[in-house]
């Protein structure tokens, strides 16, 4: 996959997976998510990963911001970026990598946290 082809499917993974996910998750930790609604993460550098994370968009000061959550009440922060490179973290601390899993998932790591979304995976058609 082409570096352009690889920077708009994760703009369009990251929109349809914004439309998948969760909006108006409890303000700290994930208590009250149904475990259906919950997503796949790995946190503090674990391998394992388990359906404890919540996410939910609001308004942020650059757009839209995905936040994830964590069943502990902490979270981090992705601007969600419309220049075809995803996300980035709002907070500006952790480098962020997109992976493309297949299956219709992503994997998003951030410092020591992984995170698996799902996205509707699309090609541009070039190699």
């Amino acid at each position: 996959m082409t570096l352009t082809a690889r920077f708009l499917f994760v703009a369009t993974a990251t929109s349809l997976t914004l439309a998948a996910c969760g909006d108006g998750a409890p303000a700290s930790g994930v208590e009250g998510v149904a475990e259906a609604d919950r997503i796949e993460c790995a946190l503090a550098g674990s391998t394992k990963f388990e359906r404890v994370c919540a996410t939910e968009t609001m308004p942020g000061e650059k757009g839209k911001m995905l936040v994830v959550r964590h069943p502990d009440g902490g979270f981090r922060r992705f601007n969600i970026l419309t220049d075809g490179r995803g996300l980035a973290p709002a907070d500006g601390f952790d480098e962020t990598n997109i992976k493309i899993l297949g299956g219709g998932m992503i994997e998003v790591s951030s410092g020591d946290d992984i995170y698996r979304l799902p996205a509707d995976i699309k090609s541009t058609g070039q190699k």
